[in-house]
């Protein structure tokens, strides 16, 4: 699983709560990722149907999401191995896509923000 932490998590939280827009957060950081494990489908190297048909999207208790797999094979795609050259297709996806998901995350707060 790739997660990312957020500093102030909880202080944004009940500011959040405080203003009812927690789920539209939520809603916003869905639709990212669902868009990254698209992406990590996408882009999985060659024969691994079976990896690439158990990324998912694990949804927390806060307004966090994991994206990843629980395939025992993908660890080794992901890292490598001594025999086995990496190829990773998790990692790269978030990596490239983080600055749209603070973008999009951004948006939604302040086009809400406004609004209350």
């Amino acid at each position: 699983m790739i997660t990312a932490s957020v500093k102030g998590l909880e202080a944004l939280q009940r500011r959040l709560a405080a203003r009812g827009l927690e789920r539209d957060v939520r809603e916003t950081l869905a639709g990212q990722a669902e868009a990254i494990r698209a992406e990590a489908a996408l882009g999985a190297p060659g024969q691994v149907g079976e990896t690439i048909e158990t990324i998912d999207v694990s949804v927390r208790d806060r307004p966090v999401f994991a994206v990843g797999t629980r395939h025992r094979a993908a660890r080794f795609l992901e890292f490598g191995t001594r025999k086995m050259r990496a190829r990773p297709f998790l990692w790269p996806v978030f990596r490239a896509r983080l600055p749209r998901v603070k973008q999009e995350l951004t948006n939604t707060l302040r086009a809400r923000w406004a609004k209350h």
